[in-house]
């Protein structure tokens, strides 16, 4: 079993033996092993992901402002710089360009390091644990909401809670679906990172179901109870659908 993170050479070293030798890189890996000054060059070609974007933050984060306002939309820069939200900007734009071994997303640090907490939990037998000290860093949270539940009524607080109100979840996946205003459906987002990384020994003690049976339902269940609302979580589908609704 091999977790994320680990050695830097080793990395490459699989990165080299296996993705791209795979992919089309090939003839140029196949000829830069021949010469290390052919490899030097190609490392440093891999491994450049300039944008051309740098030292242009300012300018990018203030564009992208007025393009929100001309499109109707609504964004809050009362807390932040047009130089801050550029470089979030020039990051995504780095994101995207990171695809020779497989295309990254904007989530992708976020779903390996759930990963490597969960393949670790897995190999030492700590799911359980796992999942407590998760609830113990939303508990305070939970409780506000289940609060509010109480006083209001509005069971449907507990669904917006965990899947609308938290960065954790909005940017960990990018497929919400309302169903009704008692149930949602959403796309597991670990698969598509557990299919590539399993190809060079990343996270091959785990599969997706295991991930969502032993560490997504039991914490949503934990949130459910801590609010005061109870949970339907349905198996994980197919292609990684995901509908957790509100009991009547």
């Amino acid at each position: 079993m091999k977790l994320f993170f680990g050695s830097t050479l080793a990395s490459i070293i699989l990165l080299i033996s296996s993705t791209v030798l795979a992919g089309g890189h090939n003839a140029a890996i196949k000829e830069a092993m021949k010469d290390p000054k052919k490899m030097e060059a190609f490392m440093e070609d891999r491994l450049d992901h300039k944008t051309g974007l740098e030292g242009k933050e300012p300018e990018l984060g203030k564009n992208f402002v007025a393009l929100v306002q001309e499109m109707g939309g609504k964004l809050d820069m009362s807390k932040m710089s047009d130089d801050d939200l550029g470089r979030y900007l020039q990051i995504v734009v780095e994101t995207t360009n990171h695809n020779a071994s497989y295309q990254h997303q904007y989530n992708d640090a976020l779903v390996k390091l759930h990963l490597t907490a969960v393949s670790f939990a897995k190999e030492i037998g700590m799911y359980e644990e796992l999942v407590e000290n998760d609830i113990q860093t939303t508990e305070y949270m939970m409780k506000r909401i289940g609060n509010a539940i109480k006083m209001t009524g509005r069971k449907d607080f507990a669904l917006m809670a965990i899947f609308e109100q938290t960065t954790c979840f909005f940017q960990l996946v990018d497929t919400l679906q309302w169903n009704s205003p008692t149930s949602i459906t959403y796309t597991s987002p670990f698969g598509r990172v557990m299919e590539a990384s399993q190809k060079v020994g990343i996270f091959d003690n785990l599969t997706e179901e295991e991930v969502h049976n032993n560490y997504i339902v039991p914490r949503y269940m934990a949130y459910a109870e801590i609010m005061g609302v109870e949970l339907d979580v349905s198996p994980l589908g197919a292609n990684g659908e995901v509908t957790v609704s509100l009991r009547n």
